[in-house]
């Protein structure tokens, strides 16, 4: 992503149409959420086959930091990923390790899905250096740790999970999460990724949300999902509908 700020949604639908609006609306990444979904191996495998071709890069949060499942993100065609409750140096190295194909790391070779990158020959030259890793900052325990974690080696980014954040500091429960003590550890982050160079994502969810933090000097964020935008197309239609007919 060249160091430039960047703006994602999520998809969370298999779906050929939903799949083709997301594919070509623009987004300089499309998230797909396998940890808060029902999105498995195969499910994950034909989502990515719809959105294709596309402009945007493709990537996965994984179920959790395992390398059979990092592995297999980017094997069915993810150009990255993100990996939650990555809460210590030795937990992002582990992310890390599993993204690189050795020397440099675990990966396991057999990609399923390497038209981006030509030929397997050319993905095998090209995955350690261009596929990313964005480790997750969600607990109290990863802000304490967050000097060490940027320095790790391989490190492409990282992103706030807001909501886990809250809940890790027993604040009640907030969404979109903006209480003030949750803030100030996130400002905290920010700056420390400024210190390191370290791109700075989060989970905004909304245009307003992202904006802010965007101005503040973040450079990867997220705005609505496929189902969300439907939710809101067809709510917003029914509410005008539903006005007009009050007012005949």
């Amino acid at each position: 992503m060249e160091g430039k700020a960047v703006v994602g949604t999520i998809v969370s639908l298999d779906n050929e149409a939903t799949a083709g609006v997301m594919s070509k609306a623009g987004f300089d990444f499309i998230l797909i959420d396998t940890q808060h979904t029902p999105i498995g191996p195969d499910s994950l495998s034909s989502i990515i086959m719809r959105l294709q071709p596309t402009e945007s890069d493709i990537v996965v949060r994984v179920v959790y930091n395992e390398p059979w499942y990092i592995n297999m993100a980017y094997d069915v065609g993810a150009d990255g990923v993100i990996v939650p409750m990555t809460n210590n140096p030795d937990d992002v190295r582990r992310a890390v390790s599993a993204s690189k194909y050795p020397p440099d790391g675990v990966r396991s070779w057999g990609p399923k899905n390497t038209a981006k990158y030509d030929a397997p020959p050319g993905y095998w030259a090209r995955a350690n250096d261009e596929l990313m890793v964005w480790p997750q900052i969600e607990t109290v325990e990863a802000v304490e740790n967050v000097d060490e974690i940027l320095q790790v080696d391989g490190v492409d980014g990282i992103m706030i999970g807001p909501t886990d954040l809250t809940l890790s500091l027993g604040l009640p429960r907030s969404y979109p999460p903006e209480l003030p003590e949750a803030e100030e550890r996130i400002n905290y982050v920010l700056s420390k990724c400024k210190e390191y160079k370290v791109p700075f994502g989060h989970f905004t969810s909304t245009y307003e949300i992202a904006e802010k933090w965007l101005r503040r000097g973040g450079q990867i964020v997220t705005v609505g999902s496929d189902l969300g935008f439907m939710a809101d197309g067809a709510n917003g239609m029914s509410a005008a509908a539903t006005k007009l007919l009050s007012e005949l």
